[in-house]
């Protein structure tokens, strides 16, 4: 990678900055590891001091509890004394906490002084906590306040202290020695972030310099390209960097498409002029020779093209005359054609008028065949009401009957009656002669009335024959007027059906007709059509004619 290039100059400005940041971290890491070793140097200084003064109390409770009960003599501190030493053992427990510690070798040999002059008083302690419990309080006084006692626990209170001052000056020393460390590690900390600070001024400086402001140089010139501006200067000097290797390409580019413009100018002006012919000379890079092969084919395509359009248009032009020729032939065709066909037309023009009279009549006969069932239903229904009619004359001539035969039992029963009136009145004498009189006279009405009732049973015979008879004729008449009912409906039937196929005919002719008249109409327009053609025909002559010469006047 070349030293002069933007890239490795701002690599190397964010390589040294990357540096800063990892150095920076790192005092950082070192400054917070440093707080927490000065915490746990303090916190340890601290519980060192605390089980100091723990082991100190626990002693110091012991020679109370000894002391008074020495004194007194009372129980109760002899079990605090006991509870102390056995139970509750602050003194064990701070030793054990101490032992945990970073104590120093020279701390511990105060240490141990300590717990040898304690463990010295042990004996003292005893003894007088023996003789506090016989009773002689002032012996047991003489141990645990005599010179030697008392000698004894100063001794040991020093000792503490200096051993808590001892471990509080080792402390403060390793304390004060760490915040150096650790003013040093901020300094460094700080150095970094400066330096850090320097490196992201010279990026940005870097950045506006080298980067930005050649970058929108560069845009401003991009966008004069794009809108087709190739002949703008760029205010920027080619060099080894980036944005200098930018602005020589941008230069190239410029010149390269410039001078493709020129050349295709030229070309097009010479395809304008009908010169094909020609060779391109610029060297066409990239993608840019796609447009090199298409003129080459472009070229290729129209030699090609303008051959056949002129050999087509000489084969035009000796069959434009044939054609011109065959047009006036199908002109005087198409007119022939045009009479025949308007012949055709009013032919059938008089069917349809024919064929839809038919239909009219048709559709009469249907009206007049359909009123005709109308009346034979009406007569029928009317036969109908005769039968019914003569079946109850029948019904009333059998009553007339029962009638009669009724009258005619009345009748004998009254002539039985007379003919023993008659025997009682020729019994009675002269005294029945009136009553034989009108016995006699009943006898008479009574065969009078047999006669009547006989003669009129024989006409009621002859009418119950004639109903029968009328009956028959009436059943007869009523199966002809249905035989009559179904041919009246088949033959309407069949004249709707042959009524709605005249109306198709009609309908079908109309049609016919119509599309005639449109045959006559297209052949009309045929007609003209071929005359205007045959006048074309001499113009297209004329216009391939012309064609022929503009078409020699290309260089293929």
């Amino acid at each position: 990678m070349e030293k002069h290039s933007q890239s490795y100059q701002l690599k190397k400005i964010i390589k040294q900055s990357a540096v800063s940041v990892i150095v920076g971290a790192f005092m950082l890491l070192m400054s917070v590891s440093t707080m927490f070793l000065m915490s746990h140097v303090t916190d340890e200084e601290l519980e060192t001091t605390t089980l100091l003064n723990q082991y100190r109390l626990a002693s110091k409770a012991l020679t109370y509890a000894v002391q008074t009960y020495a004194v007194t003599g009372k129980q109760q501190y002899y079990d605090d004394y006991m509870r102390e030493l056995n139970e509750d053992k602050n003194r064990d427990i701070a030793w054990a906490g101490l032992e945990k510690n970073n104590i120093k070798s020279s701390e511990w040999a105060l240490m141990d002084q300590i717990a040898e002059l304690s463990n010295g008083l042990v004996p003292l302690e005893e003894e007088a906590l023996k003789l506090a419990g016989q009773g002689n309080t002032e012996e047991a006084m003489s141990y645990v306040f005599g010179d030697e006692y008392e000698s004894t626990t100063q001794e040991i209170s020093t000792l503490t202290d200096d051993a808590i001052q001892q471990i509080q000056t080792r402390v403060s020393k390793s304390k004060r020695t760490l915040r150096i460390f650790q003013i040093i590690i901020e300094l460094l900390y700080i150095s970094s972030f400066l330096y850090l600070v320097l490196q992201i001024r010279k990026i940005v400086r870097f950045s506006e310099r080298e980067l930005l402001e050649p970058i929108v140089k560069v845009s401003g010139q991009m966008i004069l390209l794009s809108e087709g501006h190739f002949h703008t200067e760029l205010n920027l000097e080619e060099d080894e960097s980036e944005v200098g290797k930018m602005v020589g390409a941008i230069s190239m580019m410029k010149q390269n498409i410039v001078g493709m413009i020129r050349e295709i100018s030229n070309i097009l002006e010479q395809m304008g002029n009908g010169d094909y012919c020609f060779e391109m000379q610029q060297d066409y890079v990239g993608e840019f020779g796609l447009i090199k092969e298409s003129f080459i084919k472009i070229s290729g395509k129209m030699r090609e093209t303008l051959t056949t359009i002129r050999e087509v248009s000489q084969q035009i032009d000796c069959g434009s005359e044939q054609l011109a020729c065959a047009a006036v032939d199908l002109a005087e065709g198409s007119t022939e054609q045009a009479g025949k066909v308007s012949d055709l037309v009013s032919l059938m023009d008089d069917m349809y008028k024919s064929m839809e009279n038919s239909a009219r009549e048709a559709a009469s006969t249907v009206e007049l065949s359909t009123h005709a069932g109308k009346v034979l239903v009406t007569g029928n229904a009317k036969m109908q009401e005769l039968k019914e009619a003569i079946s109850e004359i029948s019904k009333c001539s059998e009553e007339i009957d029962e009638i009669i035969s009724t009258i005619e039992a009345i009748a004998s029963e009254t002539n039985l009656l007379s003919l023993n009136a008659s025997i009682e009145a020729a019994r009675a004498g002269e005294a029945g002669k009136g009553f034989a009189i009108v016995a006699n006279q009943v006898k008479n009405l009574a065969d009078e009335s047999a006669k009547a009732a006989g003669e009129t049973n024989k006409l009621i015979e002859r009418t119950v024959l004639a109903v029968e008879k009328g009956i028959t004729i009436a059943d007869e008449t009523a199966e002809s007027m249905d035989e009559v009912m179904r041919g009246a409906r088949e033959a309407t039937e069949k004249m709707e059906h042959t009524s709605r196929i005249l109306e198709n005919d009609v309908q079908n002719m109309q049609r016919i007709n119509e599309n005639i008249i449109r045959v006559s109409e297209i052949v009309d327009n045929n007609s003209a059509t071929s005359q205007e053609t045959a006048a074309v025909s001499e113009e297209q002559k004329a216009q391939v004619e012309s064609m022929v010469g503009l078409v020699e006047k290309f260089n293929i």
